[in-house]
């Protein structure tokens, strides 16, 4: 995968998370995309591009958002790493594989975020919607990219 292609990406997923319509009916929460790109990444590429991207997509985050510049950059290279030191023991294939890197991601950087911020039990209910949103958002996401780069190799 092409290093600029994969920030592009990650630019263009950034951009549409901040602007993304918050689901009123789960209490104001946002669908993630940037965990699920970042398990993505850890999963499928070598450990210091994967961890590359990672910290490029919590600068982009923490860019877009409120949050004190490094945190979510910090909570995603962690993941980055411990998934990369952990890719010969997961299978990549496996949707529940998919989900729980994505969820746990998603924790990661919520749970950084709250040190920061301050916790509440409005939050804690966000957080839990966020995270299973997350590890869903991560499956389709696989399988989307998954897609992409089967295409493209045949073009």
């Amino acid at each position: 995968m092409n290093t600029f292609i994969a920030i592009a990406g990650i630019m263009l997923a950034a951009a549409l998370q901040a602007r993304m319509p918050t689901l009123w009916w789960l209490g104001g929460v946002r669908l993630e995309l940037l965990p699920a790109l970042v398990v993505y990444c850890s999963l499928t590429l070598r450990r210091g591009q994967a961890i590359a991207l990672a910290l490029v997509a919590g600068m982009m985050q923490d860019a877009l958002s409120a949050a004190p510049f490094g945190v979510s950059a910090l909570a995603y290279g962690l993941s980055a790493f411990l998934i990369t030191g952990m890719g010969d023991v997961l299978d990549r294939d496996l949707p529940w594989v998919q989900m729980g890197a994505g969820a746990l991601t998603s924790v990661a950087v919520a749970t950084i975020a709250f040190c920061t911020v301050g916790v509440s039990f409005g939050a804690l209910f966000k957080l839990v919607v966020v995270v299973a949103t997350s590890g869903i958002t991560t499956v389709v996401l696989f399988f989307a990219l998954d897609y992409g780069r089967a295409v493209w190799g045949r073009a």
